[in-house]
């Protein structure tokens, strides 16, 4: 056979060649998306999206989910070299999504309301007849407004079921617009660029600085922070807000950060140990009084007047919950 001659291959066969690292990434080819990526996205990157979309802002993106900017922003490149495509212009200014971030944006909205919709269905399948409402509140409103509506719940509507859960304002709003809850309280302000939900302003949060009955401090007496950071302190985990007036009320004194002997996220655990030891605590004002009815804590007066501002309650504004949504939040009004 001659060198320079060549043997046609048999047409009935074809040969794919692989992908070889001398081969284009994947996400220089915006119309091929390996299944295996594709399958990498979750939940939460889709509701990155939502939140970009309404905010702009990679900082405020990350705030909304209780992230750090730097995860956010890795989550973020992990989704475009999922869909292997840019879908936000990078600017000074922000984020402005493309054309394929603004279909991706459309797309995220559907994938998060069917999830919503997946859970409403679920409920109906597992409680049957029984209407279900579940609820997050912040410690604040766990003796303020929430009395109100379970109040409400139980006369009006024998049929409900409501399971409430306490925790932050960020990680209450999170499971809002995941759909995990349907109602919740928390800090005011927290719908800003989310024209999805609805909101009504409830009370002020007053704080108060609180100890067990055998502490030596003298209730008839106005203390100053100065006075009070000798003491050990109970406080709540740091990004709670609570943690974080303690330690702008010391910086703005010009004191020493306080002694933390303990953090948790629960009301009762610190009632129990402020019985117990000689830490001081600060509380919101309803939770204290509240608790104050058996002696086993008194209030300790500061010169500072302490609040968390605000809070409010958030729905959704097209819940499938909405009629028992409004109908107990009546009790608030």
């Amino acid at each position: 056979m001659n060198g320079s001659q060549r043997v046609p291959l048999p047409e009935s066969k074809t040969f794919h060649h692989p992908i070889t690292v001398s081969d284009p990434a994947p996400h220089s080819a915006p119309h091929y998306v390996p299944r295996s990526a594709l399958s990498s996205l979750r939940i939460k990157q889709f509701m990155l999206l939502l939140a970009l979309g309404n905010h702009g802002s990679l900082r405020k993106a990350a705030d909304e989910l209780a992230v750090s900017q730097p995860a956010a922003s890795k989550s973020l490149l992990e989704v475009e070299s999922a869909l292997g495509t840019q879908l936000f212009e990078r600017t000074h200014s922000g984020l402005t999504p493309t054309a394929a971030g603004r279909c991706a944006i459309n797309h995220a909205q559907s994938i998060i309301g069917s999830v919503r919709r997946m859970k409403y269905e679920l409920d109906a399948i597992e409680h049957q007849r029984q209407e279900i409402l579940r609820i997050g509140l912040i410690m604040g409103a766990v003796t303020g407004a929430f009395c109100g509506v379970v109040s409400r719940a139980c006369a009006d509507r024998e049929n409900l079921l409501v399971e409430a859960q306490e925790g932050t304002s960020a990680e209450l709003m999170l499971k809002l617009q995941s759909g995990e809850l349907d109602l919740v309280f928390a800090r005011s302000g927290l719908a800003i660029g989310q024209p999805e939900l609805e909101v009504r302003e409830l009370a002020t949060e007053p704080i108060c600085i609180a100890a067990g009955a055998q502490h030596p401090l003298d209730t008839g007496r106005l203390y100053t922070c100065a006075d009070l950071a000798g003491y050990p302190w109970i406080s709540y985990e740091p990004k709670a807000p609570l943690a974080a007036l303690l330690s702008d009320w010391f910086d703005d004194s010009g004191c020493a950060q306080p002694v933390i002997k303990l953090r948790t996220t629960s009301a009762l655990v610190t009632v129990a140990t402020l019985c117990n030891t000689d830490c001081l605590a600060m509380l919101p004002s309803s939770v204290f009084k509240h608790v104050v009815a058996d002696d086993r804590i008194k209030k300790i007066h500061t010169t500072s007047t302490l609040s968390l501002g605000d809070y409010s309650a958030y729905w959704h504004r097209h819940s499938l919950r909405l009629a028992t949504i409004r109908n107990v939040l009546q009790s608030t009004v």
